[in-house]
């Protein structure tokens, strides 16, 4: 039987991950006790990705709800299809699964995207379920989890839009894990992975890249900087320009990679367009193109 360790580089190996050896050693940790993850991070730092890939290396089904202020406990456990119920009545048939409750039913993993965007008595439908693997249907049974059903939540920190509080009971159902950016050194590695950078400039293109996105993320004037998927798409983007050494050339595509990846603080009176060009151009005064 594998460890964690040999867990952890097997999952690093098989889906491709670069990194997050500490993360994913404790969400094995959490997993060891069969313990419901909740994954805190920015936009873009991988909770997808490292969610699809725990669910598929313990051979369990993906199931994913995606919340927002208007997800019902319906959208979660499912419903009585009308016409059925009428041609059939309140029989098994006439009932359309949710996520929920079809994950519960196969062994599956619940995949609970922005949890914090979901209201209050949804998020109320989700703690015997969590807590005694119960969940109640009226008018057709009681399904009992089965013993590979678990639960993986992300929630976003900087979220502050339609979100709504999670319960203490409900947190108190999950173990926590933080994702943070990744160093510069892994992050370049995941774009040459990711934008297929394989030829002689490929190293030059990422390492540009992740400079320009990491200072998105350290500038006064940026509320909320690029993810490494700003990076990634700008490298693509410069990668098939005829001239990759051109700053025109930089400046083009970082505007179209990452003006709809960053958001300006309140007041700020310099336009997307202005602010990532003089980063571009601050990064690019720092490279020898020789």
């Amino acid at each position: 039987m594998l460890n964690a360790s040999e867990i952890v580089k097997e999952i690093q190996k098989r889906y491709k991950i670069i990194g997050r050896t500490e993360e994913l050693e404790n969400i094995i940790l959490a997993r060891l006790v069969d313990k419901n993850l909740i994954i805190e991070g920015e936009v873009g730092v991988g909770k997808t990705r490292i969610a699809k890939a725990i669910s598929s290396f313990y051979d369990t089904e993906f199931a994913r709800i995606d919340c927002s202020e208007e997800t019902l406990p319906h959208n979660l456990v499912g419903y009585f299809d009308p016409p059925l119920v009428i041609s059939k009545g309140y029989l098994e048939e006439s009932y359309i699964y949710g996520p929920l409750a079809s994950s519960m039913l196969k062994g599956g993993c619940l995949f609970i995207n922005e949890i914090n965007r979901m209201p209050e008595s949804t998020q109320n439908s989700l703690l015997t379920a969590l807590d005694e693997g119960i969940l109640e249907i009226p008018k057709l049974k009681t399904i009992k989890a089965h013993k590979k059903f678990f639960a993986i939540a992300t929630q976003n920190p900087a979220a502050h839009v339609g979100v709504t509080v999670i319960g203490e009971a409900l947190k108190d159902r999950f173990i926590w894990i933080s994702l943070d950016f990744q160093p510069p050194t892994e992050e370049i590695l995941i774009i040459k992975q990711e934008a297929n950078l394989d030829n002689s400039g490929g190293e030059k293109i990422a390492q540009i890249s992740q400079q320009i996105v990491d200072q998105t993320r350290n500038n006064s004037s940026i509320r909320r900087g690029s993810s490494i998927r700003g990076a990634i798409d700008l490298a693509q983007l410069i990668s098939k320009t005829e001239n990759s050494d051109s700053t025109k050339n930089w400046v083009n595509t970082a505007v179209m990679a990452l003006y709809n990846k960053i958001e300006l603080e309140d007041g700020v009176t310099s336009s997307k367009k202005e602010i990532i060009t003089n980063i571009v151009l601050s990064v690019l005064n720092k490279v020898d193109f020789q």
